[in-house]
């Protein structure tokens, strides 16, 4: 069954929005695309609030449980690691019941 995992987080100070999003860029290329049961990635941004979402699919949640415990010593996904205020990350994880698409 395919899973849904939701991120809040904010960075540390010093990090732009651009700077971050290029970290995104590689972790993503670099990390999460080499993952076991990875699927895809979206990420957004709160300017209220200063807060970056992202939500990424997996194939299964025992998937995303292996690339969780591999982020925080692999090399690749270092950027990014350093890059988060630890306190403020949130996560969520839930099973996908249904998708919808918009059909031709």
């Amino acid at each position: 069954m395919n899973v849904t995992e939701i991120v809040k987080m904010k960075t540390v100070e010093g990090v732009s929005k651009d700077e971050f999003i290029k970290i995104v860029d590689g972790l993503e290329k670099n990390f999460h695309s080499r993952q076991l049961g990875f699927i895809d990635t979206e990420l957004l941004y709160n300017d209220e609030d200063e807060e970056w979402y992202m939500i990424q699919h997996w194939n299964s949640k025992d998937n995303l449980k292996e690339a969780s415990k591999k982020i925080f010593i692999d090399q690749d996904a270092e950027a990014f690691v350093k890059s988060l205020d630890k306190r403020s990350v949130k996560m969520l994880i839930l099973p996908q019941i249904r998708t919808w698409t918009k059909s031709i």
